[in-house]
């Protein structure tokens, strides 16, 4: 396989569960102090990936006061549910994202408090915590394990000692999903790479990461034009320019909205011939039940697609780690 390191990407996984007991004790002494409202506080990636886990929050019929704020909106628009008595939760690769660092300023002139999740220990985010939890590769593990143990403290998902049990299987999982979706991510890149513009559809907890891989990876990474749009928006627009022509590209999870890709599927299926599926049905998960498989689809879905990043990364010649604009000019 092509630039395939399985060590590393077991190793970051296995990062994302031995988090899981620090984000515990966090949410706990919150919990004990007590607190009026739960944000959500992100920015392009790191804002999408907190809002997949807002979706399983909602399809789990959690009551919470939870929010999901994007760092430069709250700066201007602020937000009526956040005072002093809230609680900010944030995650960052960099350490240093712009208008997250100026929103934390914010949040801790208001008084109130900070768990972060931040890879680089000493960065700025680092320091504007309260509680911090540093490692590598384990952001979606620190969502998922901040959003069900606040759930569960509330009284809400009784199973949260079973799925935080079952999630000790997902770093081998993972890796053999890397393996198994290898050979139709090169397809894919193979067929589309050069293509004007590529249609990305996700729908519940896969919505955002439609996005996310539109805006991070094809935009950012690899300049290519795309749109991604909600299943449930598609057929209020996005139909009307779909052609034979036209690349449609459809992210289809196990959630209770997965009727809704269906829906799409059958349309895009008599109109575009370069429809594509990829679905996190087709991959095994050892030592996972059944009723987590749809709350997991975010996990499954990235792991195939880390590999279409690689293939797409050979097939333009563009290193993923090039950059026109972004962190390299001052805006």
């Amino acid at each position: 396989m092509l630039n395939f390191d399985e060590d590393r990407i077991h190793w970051e996984h296995a990062n994302g569960v031995a988090l899981i007991p620090e984000a515990e004790n966090a949410v706990d002494s919150v919990c004990e102090r007590g607190y009026s409202s739960i944000i959500y506080l992100g920015i392009g990636g790191t804002y999408l990936y907190a809002s997949q886990l807002f979706h399983v929050a909602k399809q789990l019929g959690s009551r919470l006061p939870l929010y999901v704020e994007n760092a430069a909106d709250f700066l201007y628009e602020g937000c009526p549910f956040f005072d002093r008595d809230s609680i900010v939760v944030i995650a960052s690769i960099s350490g240093d994202t712009k208008e997250v660092c100026e929103a934390l300023d914010l949040v801790h002139e208001k008084g109130a408090r900070v768990i972060a999740y931040v890879e680089k220990e000493d960065s700025p985010l680092a320091k504007k915590s309260d509680w911090l939890i540093h490692t590598v590769g384990g952001e979606y593990y620190f969502w998922y394990a901040v959003t069900l143990r606040f759930m569960n403290r509330k009284g809400e998902f009784p199973q949260y000692e079973r799925f935080v049990s079952e999630l000790q299987a997902m770093p081998d999982n993972v890796v053999q999903i890397y393996k198994d979706a290898d050979e139709e991510m090169r397809e894919w890149a193979f067929k589309y790479c050069d293509e004007p513009i590529t249609y990305l559809v996700g729908s519940g907890n896969l919505e955002d990461w439609a996005v996310c891989y539109g805006m991070c990876i094809m935009e950012e990474m690899q300049w290519m034009r795309t749109r991604p749009v909600s299943a449930a928006n598609f057929f209020h627009g996005t139909l009307e320019v779909v052609e034979r022509d036209i690349p449609v590209l459809l992210l289809k999870g196990e959630d209770v909205t997965r009727p809704q890709m269906e829906r799409v599927e059958r349309f895009v299926r008599t109109i575009s011939a370069k429809m594509a599926v990829f679905d996190t049905k087709k991959y095994r998960l050892d030592g996972i039940s059944e009723e987590f498989r749809g709350m997991l689809s975010p996990i499954v879905m990235r792991s195939a697609m880390q590999r279409l990043n690689i293939h797409l990364e050979h097939e333009r010649r563009h290193p993923l780690q090039i950059r026109r604009y972004y962190r390299r000019l001052d805006y």
